[in-house]
Formats: structure tokens, C-alpha cells, sequence
């Protein structure tokens, strides 16, 4: 079963590589690529949009990790992993912004809160003297401006004055930091 939810993941994603747009993308040619019956997509994911976002998911994700181990060090301080995971993440939004506003979109749409789960960890040493439950609004609190951000892009620049074509990484390290510094982090 796992076996065969991999290969949809993989059929997707060699689609996207391809240059389909995600809109595109029909039932048909994903089962013609996976070499399976259009049923299994259902019976596997309930929906070719639920795959689609697993396969957008694991694209972010492998961009994600290969970009934090190029940034991290093993003597950071967790304060420090938390910075070089937020960079990371934001070098990954740059490069793949299509995706991104996808999956943000479909965070904010759902009742996942996959993204501020990643940080859970990081938090808990950082922050070892709160509940649990404070640690997850710390987490809500981290991600949930920046996504903001991201979604809202050019309106935020026109609203800050700021020159429209300054590179968003840039802005992403500066905004990271103040939200960071606001929380304490």
C-alpha cells in the first residue's frame, strides 16, 4: 500500500518537473504515469487535490532539509537551528513560490497545522518552562505571520513603502528576525 502511494507521489512530482501546471494535472495522466487504474488515486488519497499536496509536501520538504543541512551547524544553540530553519524555509518559498502559495493555502484551509509542527522541538528547548499548549501557540505565532507575508507579498512592499523589486528573500530574513525578536526568541 505505502508502496504504491510512493509511486503517485513520485508520478506527480515527475509530472511537475515536466513543466504540467498543477491545474492542469488530471486524474488520467497520473494514472497513465503511474502505470495504475484512476481508482487507486481515491482509494489512496481521497482526492487528486490531497495528492497533489502530497507531492507538492515532499518536494518543499526534500528542498527544505537539503537547504537547512547546507545552513546548519552541529554546535548551534536551538535559538540558532530555529534561525537557520526559518532561512531555509524561506530560501525554499523563494525558489519554489508556486508550491509554496499552494500548500500554504491549503494549510490555512485545513485543520493541519503541519508547518508549525516542524518547529515544535526547536521550541520546547528554546523555551523549556512553558505548557505544551503554550509552545504550540509559540509555534502558531512563528509561522503563521510569515505565511501571512508571503501570501500578501507586493501588497505588504506597497504598504511598507518599500521597493517592489527587492529580492523577498531579503525581506524574509529581516521580517524573521523582528517577529523573532518581538517573541522573545
Amino acid at each position: 500500500m505505502h508502496e504504491i502511494k510512493a509511486l503517485l507521489i513520485k508520478s506527480v512530482r515527475d509530472l511537475l518537473e515536466d513543466e504540467f501546471e498543477v491545474e492542469e494535472l488530471t486524474i488520467r495522466q497520473i494514472a497513465y504515469e503511474a502505470h495504475i487504474s484512476t481508482g487507486l488515486i481515491n482509494y489512496h488519497f481521497g482526492s487528486k487535490w490531497n495528492l497533489i499536496v502530497a507531492a507538492i509536501s515532499s518536494i518543499i520538504d526534500s528542498a527544505a532539509a537539503e537547504a537547512f543541512q547546507e545552513l546548519s551547524n552541529q554546535n548551534d544553540t536551538p535559538k540558532e537551528q530555529l534561525r537557520t530553519f526559518l532561512k531555509a524555509m524561506a530560501i525554499v518559498v523563494c525558489k519554489y513560490q508556486k508550491y509554496s502559495a499552494i500548500l500554504i493555502k491549503d494549510e490555512l484551509n485545513s485543520e493541519r497545522f503541519s508547518t508549525p509542527e516542524t518547529i515544535l522541538g526547536l521550541l520546547r528547548e528554546i523555551k523549556p518552562h512553558l505548557s505544551e499548549k503554550e509552545i504550540k501557540y509559540l509555534a502558531v505565532q512563528v509561522v503563521a505571520p510569515i505565511q501571512y507575508i508571503f501570501l500578501k507579498e507586493s501588497g505588504l512592499k506597497k504598504y511598507l513603502g518599500e521597493d517592489i523589486n527587492r529580492p523577498m528573500l531579503e525581506e524574509y530574513e529581516e521580517i524573521m528576525e523582528a517577529f523573532l525578536k518581538t517573541l522573545g526568541i
